[in-house]
């Protein structure tokens, strides 16, 4: 039995795991992939991370947290994908390809629950490149935005959009996305620029202008799109499936919603970093973000609140 599990081992589940050591709980973080670290291993220079006045790549600030959190006790098991949840009961059950776990509190810091579709800067959450619309509707207001799509989600969202953001476009990216006539004249109507024929290769430029890529299927020309927001929609991934299925309540592209203290709907279940709908995008962030909850998880387990 342990005090804390953590589902995550980026640097919001690390960080989750370093506090909850420091208030000596028994904790366990599981992470599906091969190493810990998450997406913040593909940074290459992070230079606004407090403490390091050189810039530090983020493969070795992820070393340093991993080994952190292991002196201070916390047990990191790798390979190790949570494939069922029971949460209802007073201790949160957690099943994974490897065992079965259970604990006082569950800490959900997956990262995002959305797909990417491999473009060269997608992942750069926060500038000027979302997963989510309904985490933060306000960002979207009367701007132009363009939606890659790659899953039938995406009609949705753009529909969504259309109340929101001053243009939409939408490209159906490698004509992945199935439409029909009805479909796109209602698109039309809606003021929807469908765009197809199209693969998105890479996302660049600063905001407040974006400059999304585009490379066209039949003579492989490319082209680009100015915009303010690049929205990627390349479907949920698994684990949303093992939230839902579980009673965790979530955005419609996955995002799990949390009040102002990680909390989810169900107690003793929290959510931090970039599968919140607080949606923390930068390493500090998630690092803030994933101490915070932790508080709070320690809490729940020691005192009930």
């Amino acid at each position: 039995m342990y005090d804390v599990v953590i589902v995550g081992a980026g640097p919001t589940g690390l960080a989750a795991g370093t506090h909850s050591a420091l208030f000596g709980l028994h904790t366990l973080v599981l992470e599906a992939s091969e190493k810990t670290g998450g997406i913040a291993i593909r940074a290459q220079d992070v230079d606004n991370y407090p403490g390091f006045p050189q810039k530090i790549s983020g493969m070795e600030l992820m070393e340093k947290m991993t080994c952190q959190a292991e002196r201070l006790g916390v047990d990191i098991h790798t390979s190790e994908e949570v494939v069922d949840l029971s949460l209802y009961g007073k201790d949160k059950v957690i099943e994974t390809i490897r065992g079965v776990y259970s604990s006082k509190a569950l800490i959900l810091a997956a990262g995002c629950g959305m797909k990417g579709l491999g473009m060269k800067g997608e992942t750069w959450l926060g500038g000027g490149v979302a997963y989510c619309l309904e985490c933060g509707e306000p960002f979207f207001k009367g701007k132009d935005v363009v939606i890659v799509g790659g899953a039938s989600e995406s009609v949705l969202e753009a529909l969504h959009l259309t109340k929101i953001a001053a243009n939409v476009r939408m490209v159906s990216h490698a004509n992945m996305i199935t439409i029909d006539e009805q479909m796109k004249k209602r698109l039309e109507t809606e003021g929807v620029q469908l765009i197809e024929g199209f693969v998105g290769e890479a996302i660049d430029g600063k905001p407040p202008l974006k400059q999304l890529i585009l490379r066209h299927l039949k003579d492989s020309t490319t082209s680009k799109i100015e915009t303010n927001i690049v929205f990627v929609v390349g479907g949920t991934k698994p684990f949303v499936s093992v939230l839902r299925n579980a009673g965790i309540a979530t955005h419609r592209l996955g995002c799990v919603i949390v009040d102002e203290f990680g909390r989810t709907n169900i107690e003793g279940v929290f959510a931090a970093g970039g599968c919140a709908s607080t949606v923390k995008d930068i390493i500090p962030a998630c690092v803030g973000d994933g101490t915070m909850v932790a508080t709070c998880a320690c809490l729940h387990v020691k005192y009930g609140r």
